[in-house]
């Protein structure tokens, strides 16, 4: 009988534990050097990362163009925005065989400014440092015409030349594409970012597309080609303020 109680009672303490349950009260952190003095194998290890690091230097400090003036991000309309734009509308030409109407890209699509001389692989992932993606979308002209009127709403964004906006205190006053004015019944060609493509930064009408295509390249890749290009066919890399956006007062 003292058998059988005693093994009736382990089993009800293994069930008792067995129901338990744990929850997370506190957690600690703390930073570990990846080499440090009473490592052994420090040396070693700090060969190792040196090696890399020095061909990651190497590659980041690559000189692939040369700019002629220093280029700003900034609203309504900037140097660096119209050079980012006026490239993506071209990367939509050769996509589409002539067939792109605009391009439209946000201020802090941008992280760093451009200066003035030599331009390095460094100094692209300084600009473009995010993984945004270039995308094609069709857009109706009447929603084409609600992007405008958000981009009135923030002073100005990035835009290619191939659009000029007239805003005024916050409003579109108006708009045309390749000259002509938005028709609301016709279908518009943009490559823009996946990011504003999502309708981020107040481009809520762009998730209205009726299409979207993905050529799988980044924006920083598709400038650095452009930069690239433009150097093998002996050019440096300019840019214009053309009044494609204007804010009257």
């Amino acid at each position: 009988m003292k058998k059988i109680i005693g093994s009736a009672l382990l089993l009800a303490l293994c069930f008792s534990c067995s129901q338990q349950r744990y929850a997370v009260t506190d957690i600690q952190a703390q930073r570990y050097p990846l080499i440090a003095a009473n490592y052994s194998n420090a040396p070693e290890m700090e060969k190792v990362v040196n090696k890399y690091k020095g061909m990651l230097d190497q590659e980041m400090g690559q000189v692939i163009g040369v700019s002629t003036q220093d280029m700003t991000y900034d609203r309504p309309e900037s140097l660096l925005t119209n050079l980012t734009s006026d490239v993506m509308e071209a990367y939509g030409e050769k996509y589409t065989n002539g067939n792109c109407d605009l391009a439209s890209v946000n201020v802090h699509g941008h992280r760093a400014n451009l200066g003035k001389g030599n331009i390095t692989v460094g100094n692209m992932f300084e600009i473009y440092s995010f993984e945004n993606t270039l995308v094609l979308i069709k857009l109706k002209g009447s929603d084409l015409t609600e992007a405008f009127e958000s981009y009135a709403k923030i002073g100005g964004a990035g835009i290619s030349s191939s659009a000029r906006l007239v805003i005024k205190d916050g409003k579109l006053i108006s708009a045309t594409v390749k000259g002509k004015p938005v028709d609301p019944d016709k279908i518009y060609t943009i490559v823009t970012l996946d990011y504003l493509a999502d309708g981020n930064d107040g481009m809520d009408a762009f998730k209205k597309a009726t299409e979207t295509i993905e050529p799988g390249i980044t924006l920083r890749d598709a400038m650095i080609d452009y930069v690239k290009q433009q150097t093998a066919a002996g050019k440096e890399i300019t840019s214009v303020l053309d009044g494609r956006i204007t804010v009257e007062k």
